[in-house]
């Protein structure tokens, strides 16, 4: 056994192996320009090909192989009979010789099926969400077939042969199955019907991104689909043909040329060829599109990541398969690659899903189609260690009966192993009972900690022993202000003290200029100036935008006599404005002011008396106009989003491509099956990567105007990765959106309403200017509710047999939206923020209802809320009323940790796919039409959420707690900007004074 000769083989199964995981293709940054990637693959891989032909210590082509002669004994009687050649194999076949002229055709045939079959990738790429099971798996099939075909010479028996032609149905089948042409086609078939079963399988599981359904586009991609199909035939059957002939014996029916020049050669330049056609399209398409030529010509490091890791593995694969077709046969090396990325397909399929038997799927047929796999790689191997069916004579390595025998064993051992290991145990309980429990008792802890403090000197104390520093100055003034204002929130300022630590490590002079960097640029931003115990609006500030100043100020105006000199940077747009990449951010949060132990002994002193003389003069500063990056309608997702995540984040080393596919491990570190256990790593990107194309923010921004410098910017919400400053929003602290009701618009008691889930709004979240809308929360939202295009959404259902378990299941959504016992009403009121082809496209798709009062929402049971371009504005009011209130999106406020998800309200994941299963536990399921399925509802427990979430919001979310909060962090502000701010600060027993 020539050991070296395994080299390629298992280089092969390596590499296909690696190929068909997650991280190179469905994962990877380099499907971001298909177009660009295909072209370096196809040259690098043609260039490979060319080169390993080129070495001078390459093997010649194999020569004819020994014949004999076969002399049929006759009598003197007959005529004389034609000698026939026989070799091992069989009968040698003559076949009629191809010209130089039909070579060429065959490459011109080759080199336009790539191009077209680029072409089609690409389009399709364009619109993967609407893509259905891919055919590619059946490409074995093709190739068995045409093998057959091409070498139709089984093994024949001469007519004076003591052996004979099989008479019986099951001689026939053995022949076909052992067969030198056939012997391919029955592995062929049961892989790829495997294999195509476990692609149905796991793409049952939709993404709810939007496969409109207003036009062609749903229609046209499984149409060019299966173009690409028939593409992909033409492509693969004229490389075997090429390949296989450049490894035959020499006959005057192969192809070859005059010259010497190997068919692989031949192969290495139509990959070229291919690849220069892509090149001298992009030059003459280049000046026609202005508005894309800074991102042809862009190659983000994520980018070239990706692309190096194909441009290393599908060359390294194809220099193996040419070795390994030299070695053992072109369907051999065929069968290796489908075997291998077949089996890393199904093992993947068993993989997934570790939390809590989520997503739904079938550990049964899973493991038939594992079984059917082995036993198509039990036949293959087989009929391969046949020696009556082997064609070559030469073999370095191949495997006898005996090692392929334990080889077969272990295999069928590894997949019991893995079976055993992937059974789910059955859902006895339904996880949002246990999450509400847990809320319960997750609230009863936050808010037994929060006030503790029943005194000043305790809330002294409480705050010295949780922050390690003495409170700042005027902190009695703002503990009376709490205690007249009824705040039971005396102690819990974490996310205060989460959103100034990265400024800590920046020095009173820096922060004061940074802040006067930003006001001068008038960008976005307004200002509000405090001086001498008041608060003035800086001018400047667009009309439209003056309620943000005017309503901070007003909030200011309570407390201001107690707040030192300094000036204030607010964000006037939604969307947040500073994202600070990992490195500098960790570098500012592991350097931060050190404080000194506080000491009772200390006197209390307070802020500096001169303040209002370092503050710079915003007249006096230069600006930069590329200061704040203008980010408005591009993706912002990498550029913003993530910045702030480790490079070696799933979302700063992957991208989720493919807007089709549901991504379960995304979502599977903040839930519990499919519901939110943990609302806040639930907006983080970090784990996050499919996020990119869910939400306008990072889709298509309205009007982020963002920088990543470490600014002080005070915003109304943010999302995880930036670093604004929140503080209460004006919006609800000036009641442009508040809770009330009359005798026309009610709020009766929560059983006295519509089981209804009920949503009223607009489309702005971002604007869409390329389709970005098809990945927008809202219109994700709607398309969900009132569309039946993705045929089954995943359920959490009694199983049906008079038990108490439950299990993950798909159904159809039709059949979901009968069954459900509460009905869902989500519409656009207008469709807004869209540009060109986008607004056409959504108008087809929506159909807009008339406006609405925001009271007419009491009427009903259930009210969803949705992020905008920032913070949503009725968020509140909706806590306020009876109803209980469903929530998603990614931005936070200044009252996160206060509000408790399962506690307060019913959290819903960014993705959707948890909705009805929700609706199904709190509405019931199939009660009336008396189901086997059927879920009783549990209003009662939705009646509490409601209930506690208004309780709950009246004691901490008034306007008081505004104002409460917005003092707290003012203080605290003021002493990173004091020059003594180490020294100053309150202390209990001691004499007032001045630095």
């Amino acid at each position: 056994m020539d050991k070296k000769a395994l080299f390629f083989p298992c280089g092969l199964i390596l590499a296909s192996s690696y190929l068909s995981t997650a991280t190179p293709i469905e994962y990877s940054f380099a499907l971001d320009k298909p177009l660009h990637t295909t072209c370096v693959v196809l040259l690098l891989t043609g260039l490979l090909v060319i080169a390993v032909e080129a070495w001078p210590g390459r093997p010649h082509q194999p020569q004819l192989p020994a014949r004999y002669v076969a002399i049929p004994l006759s009598d003197g009687h007959s005529r004389q009979h034609a000698e026939q050649h026989w070799t091992e194999a069989g009968l040698v076949g003559r076949r009629k010789s191809w010209s130089v002229r039909a070579v060429g055709a065959l490459l011109a045939v080759l080199l336009f099926a790539i191009c077209g079959r680029i072409g089609v990738f690409y389009r399709v790429v364009k619109d993967v969400e609407c893509t259905g099971t891919s055919a590619v798996t059946f490409i074995p099939v093709v190739l068995a077939l045409y093998h057959s075909i091409r070498h139709p010479s089984q093994r024949q028996y001469p007519a004076w042969s003591a052996d004979s032609r099989p008479k019986t149905l099951l001689e026939r089948v053995v022949n076909f199955t052992y067969g030198d042409s056939t012997r391919y086609i029955v592995p062929a078939i049961l892989l790829s019907i495997s294999s195509f079963l476990v692609l149905i399988k796991t793409s049952a599981l939709r993404s709810t991104y939007i496969c409109p359904v207003s036009n062609s586009t749903a229609a046209l991609v499984p149409t060019l689909q299966f173009v690409g199909f028939v593409l992909d035939t033409i492509v693969v059957q004229s490389l075997y043909r090429l390949v296989d002939d450049g490894i035959s014996p020499v006959d005057d029916w192969t192809i070859q040329l005059q010259d010497g020049t190997s068919n692989n050669l031949l192969i290495g330049l139509t990959l070229i060829a291919s690849s220069l056609v892509l090149v001298v399209t992009g030059i003459v398409v280049y000046p026609a599109i202005p508005e894309h030529r800074d991102w042809m010509l862009s190659f983000p490091s994520e980018y070239l990541l990706g692309l190096l890791r194909l441009s290393l593995m599908i060359p390294l694969m194809t220099f193996c398969f040419l070795k390994s077709a030299r070695l053992y046969g072109v369907m051999s090396a065929v069968l290796t690659v489908a075997f291998s990325s077949a089996y890393i397909g199904v093992l993947r399929a068993l993989g997934t899903g570790a939390s809590h038997a989520f997503p739904p799927k079938s550990t049964v047929s899973l493991v038939l189609c594992l079984t059917l796999l082995t036993i198509a790689l039990i036949l293959h191997l087989v009929t391969d260690t046949n020696i009556e069916s082997r064609i070559r004579f030469t073999v370095p390595v191949r495997l006898g009966r005996n090692q392929s025998a334990i080889f077969v064993l272990l295999l069928i051992g590894f997949s019991i192993g893995v079976v055993v290991y992937r059974r789910r145990d059955p859902i006895l309980e339904h996880p949002i009972t246990a999450l509400i429990e847990f809320a319960n008792i997750q609230h009863e802890q936050w808010a037994s900690q929060a006030h503790r403090s029943q005194s000043l000197a305790q809330a002294v104390v409480h705050y010295q022993q949780r922050y390690h520093r003495d409170p700042p100055p005027y902190f009695d003034k703002w503990y009376q202000f709490a205690v007249a204002r009824n705040s039971i929130v005396i102690d819990d300022y974490d996310n205060i003290e989460k959103d100034l630590a990265l400024f800590s490590s920046y020095t009173p002079d820096d922060l004061r200029l940074r802040t006067a960097t930003v006001l001068a640029t008038h960008q976005g931003v307004g200002g509000v100036r405090i001086r001498d115990g008041s608060a003035d609006a800086l001018a400047g500030v667009p009309e439209e935008q003056k309620w943000v100043i005017d309503g901070a100020t007003a909030m200011i105006m309570h407390f201001a006599e107690y707040l030192p000199d300094m000036d204030l940077a607010f964000n006037l747009g939604d969307e947040p404005r500073v994202a600070v990449p990992f490195d500098r951010l960790q570098n500012a949060l592991s350097n931060p002011q050190r404080y000194p132990v506080p000491e009772p002994s200390r006197a209390r002193l307070d802020f500096s008396i001169d303040r209002a003389d370092r503050w710079p003069n915003i007249d006096n500063i230069r600006t930069d106009p590329q200061f704040f990056e203008d980010a408005r309608l591009k993706p912002s997702f990498q550029t913003y989003g993530s910045v702030a995540c480790s490079p070696e984040s799933r979302a700063r080393k992957e991208r989720h491509w493919n807007t089709g596919t549901f991504c379960p491990t995304c979502s599977m570190p903040h839930s519990m099956g499919a519901f939110v256990s943990n609302w806040s790593m639930a907006a983080d990107p970090c784990h996050q990567p499919d996020i990119a194309n869910l939400h306008g923010v990072y889709l298509s921004p309205s009007n982020l105007t963002g920088t990543h410098g470490i600014v002080p910017i005070f915003s109304q919400s943010r999302a995880s990765g930036y670093v604004d400053i929140r503080y209460p929003s004006p919006w609800n602290y000036m009641g442009r959106s508040k809770y009330d009701f009359d005798e026309k618009y009610p709020d009766p008691p929560f059983q006295q309403k519509e089981d209804v889930f009920f949503w009223r709004a607009s489309t702005e979240e971002g604007t869409s200017t390329t389709g970005t809308w098809k990945g927008m929360l809202r219109q994700r939202l709607v398309h969900y509710l009132n569309f039946n295009t993705t045929s089954r959404v995943p359920m959490l259902l009694p199983k049906g047999d008079h038990s108490d378990r439950l299990e993950y299941i798909m159904k159809r959504r039709s059949d979901v939206k009968r069954l459900l016992e509460t009905k869902v009403d989500a519409q656009f009121t207008e469709l807004n923020h869209c540009a060109g082809q986008d607004c056409i496209d959504q108008s087809h798709e929506f159909k807009p209802t008339d406006a609405i009062d925001l009271r007419k929402h009491w009427r009903y049971r259930y009210l969803f809320d949705a992020d905008g371009a920032g913070f949503s504005s009725h968020f509140l009011p909706f806590l306020q009323s009876n109803s209980v209130v469903l929530k998603t999106g990614i931005f936070r406020e200044w009252y996160d940790g206060r509000l408790v998800a399962w506690k307060h309200f019913v959290p819903i994941d960014l993705r959707l796919h948890d909705l009805f299963s929700i609706l199904a536990y709190f509405g019931g399921y199939g009660v009336e039409e008396r189901n086997k399925r059927m879920m009783e509802g549990r209003a009662k427990d939705a009646e509490a959420i409601a209930r506690q979430g208004k309780v709950w919001t009246e004691k901490v979310l008034r306007k008081e707690d505004m104002e409460v909060y917005m003092f707290r962090l003012l203080l605290e502000w003021g002493r990173l900007t004091d020059d003594k701010r180490t020294e100053i600060g309150f202390r209990m027993g001691k004499g007032s004074g001045e630095v």
